[in-house]
């Protein structure tokens, strides 16, 4: 094995890595799948916050974009990116304002589960002079926003419509969160057919009534093999399996660990070495870190500035060491560093800015 102090010695740690060989792989299988099963996808940007990914993604053929935040929408619109979803809902004169303005630059939609959110969208919307794509929400399973399937989404799709043209009416989406990550597949994907059968059947509810249905949007990294080729579905959107973590990985390994963090060795004692980065570089709250390329070492404790490791036997460890930390959870982790390394071969690419770190609004 390659002496860990070789690590990248042109770079102070902690440090953010993103290895492209591996995202090239993971991209390459998402879009495969994508083809094979004759589904669109639309790639999450919530896990990976940084515009030069988004441009690097879009050079390998992904041009349609969801997120979280208004400011991750800004972001990709930032990036050159024409078409974003809001996978959530945006509320407040202030928010509806600056979504309503960035419709204007982009195709820019966003879920509802309210009248009165969409009368206030429509009304920012009418102000700018832009028009919002507006998609309803429908709880499939997960029990956090979303209306009920069938005629709730029905009555919604209509209240929409009355707004056209400041709001255009584009289809639904249900996302079921909660079971991204079971370790059971096949109860993941049960789970997964049975809240897209809601969805689903929803649509028809609406073309019974009338109501063109464009757009059917759903899944994630964790149930995308699931849910790719469910018929009336026509989009999935992952996102962690650009960069993925080691708790993903281990329910979903068919897509590799991209995202690392490089840290240096800062003390040594028989039990125990101690790396320079601990909770507030790696986030641990889905689980503990990993050390990428030693099976045998053991995280036993996440500091705010320290990893302590067990090292395995006969591991020979040396104050000043490099090793790389895979973390649990890559979508908190890439939300702790303003910037990222992306490397290639061992070698450094290119340095990118995490335009949307450590922002909530």
């Amino acid at each position: 094995m390659t002496p860990a102090v070789d690590l990248y010695p042109e770079l102070d740690t902690p440090q953010a890595l993103i290895d492209l060989d591996t995202v090239d792989r993971n991209v390459s299988a998402m879009r495969a799948l994508g083809r094979e099963r004759g589904v669109d996808v639309r790639v999450h940007f919530k896990s990976l916050k940084c515009g030069g990914l988004a441009k690097y993604l879009m050079s390998a053929g992904f041009d349609t974009f969801l997120c979280a935040k208004l400011n991750e929408a800004e972001v990709l619109v930032g990036a050159g990116v024409k078409d974003v979803l809001v996978a959530n809902q945006i509320v407040g004169p202030m928010k509806a304002r600056r979504l309503a303005a960035l419709a204007a630059r982009a195709t820019v939609s966003v879920c509802v589960d309210d009248a009165e959110n969409v009368d206030e969208l429509a009304a920012a919307a009418a102000e700018v002079g832009s028009t919002i794509g507006v998609l309803v929400e429908v709880d499939v399973g997960q029990r956090r926003c979303g209306v009920d399937p069938g005629e709730p989404a029905v009555a919604l799709a209509r209240h929409i419509l009355k707004h056209a043209p400041a709001l255009r009416f584009f289809g639904l989406q249900g996302y079921a969160g909660h079971i991204q990550m079971l370790p059971d597949l096949a109860e993941r994907t049960a789970q997964c057919r049975a809240g897209l059968q809601l969805l689903v059947d929803t649509r028809r509810a609406l073309e019974a009534a009338g109501i063109p249905v464009a757009v059917v949007t759903g899944a994630g990294t964790g149930t995308a093999d699931a849910a790719a080729g469910f018929s009336g579905l026509t989009e999935i959107q992952p996102g962690s399996f650009v960069l993925m973590d080691a708790a993903y990985h281990a329910a979903c390994p068919t897509y590799g660990c991209a995202l690392s963090i490089l840290t240096t060795v800062v003390s040594r004692r028989d039990e125990r070495y101690v790396l320079d980065a601990g909770s507030k570089a790696i986030s641990k709250d889905f689980g503990t870190p990993v050390i990428k390329g030693y099976p045998t070492d053991r995280v036993i404790a996440v500091n705010e500035e320290h990893t302590i490791v067990a090292p395995g036997a006969g591991a020979v460890v040396q104050v000043g060491d490099r090793r790389e930390v895979l973390p649990a959870h890559c979508c908190a982790t890439m939300n702790l560093h303003r910037s990222c390394v992306a490397v290639r071969g061992g070698k450094v690419e290119v340095v990118w800015p995490i335009e949307a770190s450590g922002r909530y609004d």
